[in-house]
């Protein structure tokens, strides 16, 4: 009989570096979008992504930071690139995720 997976050492292992952005001087930091809980996946399309979906986890991605993030006034255009380089930073390209609800 084999050992059991110890998913909580593996998550321990797969531990990324945060994302870091700054945004009118102050620092805001997202967890690798991967290290997000598996609950997220319940609320937003993560293989194709709505605009919707993008707030959504960007939101859960920033968690306390969130309030002051969106009383900030950022284009459309500059949170679709923030979302591609936080997607990019943990090496998925846009339309692509890592972990898929089927894994």
């Amino acid at each position: 009989m084999s050992d059991a997976f110890d998913l909580n050492a593996w998550m321990a292992e797969a531990a990324r570096e945060p994302f870091r952005f700054l945004l009118d001087g102050k620092t805001f930091v997202l967890p690798a979008a991967g290290d997000l809980d598996k609950s997220i996946l319940a609320a937003v399309n993560v293989d194709n992504p709505s605009a919707t979906d993008i707030i959504a986890l960007l939101q859960a991605g920033l968690g306390d930071q969130w309030v002051e993030f969106d009383a900030l006034p950022v284009p459309l255009s500059a949170v679709g690139e923030l979302f591609r380089r936080w997607q990019h930073h943990q090496g998925v390209t846009p339309g692509e995720s890592e972990v898929s609800p089927s894994s």
